[in-house]
């Protein structure tokens, strides 16, 4: 049988990847002196298995990102059931986190991955598409590329993006994490399906410049700007800096309510419920319409440096 996990590594970053559990992380570990330290959320090994991708250290979603609402995609005047696979009957995340991909290439520090839905007779997308997923170290920057083409002979719309859930504290020194992720607007409701467009930033969510994030339970989507999120432990003396591509042009932020372990940083595409506003007429909801063989990418690089910052 198989091994589950594919590992990547160097003096700085080790990485386990699951092509069978969605080309997920399993782990993200830094060389913090003579420690190996999480960086991300570690899984635990019966998610591998019971193939639970929400438990996973980072999962990657494609061909959307977040929710759609009430599992009902609108696009170009026709609407397409999709599976409700959240408690308020939304559908969720893409249809790629559960599901095995296949290895197209694997060395010490690099891993490449590909998926074909018309692999599957039960995908939870009306239109066929192939995706891929890179991971690759250089020194202490891990990059993640994703690529989706779309098959078909109709046009569609897509979207990608990754979530991953970073760790409160690295190391016991850690007493607060502190955040920038610099947005322009962020979208208004009291649930993730968004009441309308992006609006201006609250105090209270505004993490444009850097400031410690609290325990407040937050679920949010931003618009973001074009530039660096960093994520700090002055506690361990760690900084993370995560560039993602101008593709990704939303981020969304949530720091859980019942659990004060991690918080998940999401660089995605598309807004939550993004492909039904851009069908109702809104405008920069990142939805990307894919004419039959168009192909997009993206990548985004994290990278963790010692001492200042």
């Amino acid at each position: 049988m198989e091994q589950p996990l594919e590992v990547l590594k160097n003096e700085h970053i080790e990485v386990k990847v699951c092509p069978r559990v969605g080309a997920g992380i399993f782990s993200m570990r830094y060389c913090l002196g003579n420690e190996w330290v999480d960086i991300m959320r570690p899984t635990p090994f019966e998610a591998v298995e019971s193939k639970s991708a929400g438990q996973f250290a980072c999962f990657n979603m494609i061909p959307y990102s977040n929710r759609i609402e009430n599992a009902v995609l609108k696009f170009r005047g026709k609407a397409y059931n999709l599976q409700k696979n959240t408690p308020e009957g939304h559908s969720i995340h893409g249809d790629v986190r559960f599901r095995p991909w296949k290895v197209l290439y694997k060395s010490a520090e690099r891993i490449v991955m590909g998926f074909d839905s018309r692999d599957f007779n039960d995908i939870a997308w009306p239109f066929p598409f192939y995706a891929e997923i890179e991971y690759a170290l250089a020194g202490s920057k891990l990059t993640i590329r994703l690529m989706l083409k779309n098959t078909g002979a109709e046009e569609m719309p897509g979207g990608m993006g990754i979530h991953p859930y970073f760790m409160r504290k690295l190391t016991q020194q850690d007493d607060a994490v502190f955040l920038q992720m610099p947005a322009k607007g962020v979208y208004p409701g009291d649930t993730p399906i968004p009441t309308g467009p992006w609006t201006e930033i609250p105090h209270e969510l505004d993490f444009s410049h850097e400031r410690q994030l609290g325990l407040e339970h937050i679920d949010k989507c931003y618009r973001a700007l074009h530039a660096p999120i960093f994520i700090k432990w002055p506690g361990s003396g760690v900084t993370l800096t995560m560039k993602a591509d101008e593709i990704f042009k939303h981020v969304i932020l949530y720091s859980p309510k019942d659990n004060h372990e991690f918080f998940a940083v999401e660089p995605v595409t598309n807004c939550n419920n993004g492909f039904n506003m851009a069908e109702e007429g809104i405008e920069d909801t990142g939805t990307i319409y894919m004419q039959p063989g168009d192909v997009i990418t993206g990548s985004i690089a994290i990278s963790i440096q010692q001492g200042g910052g």
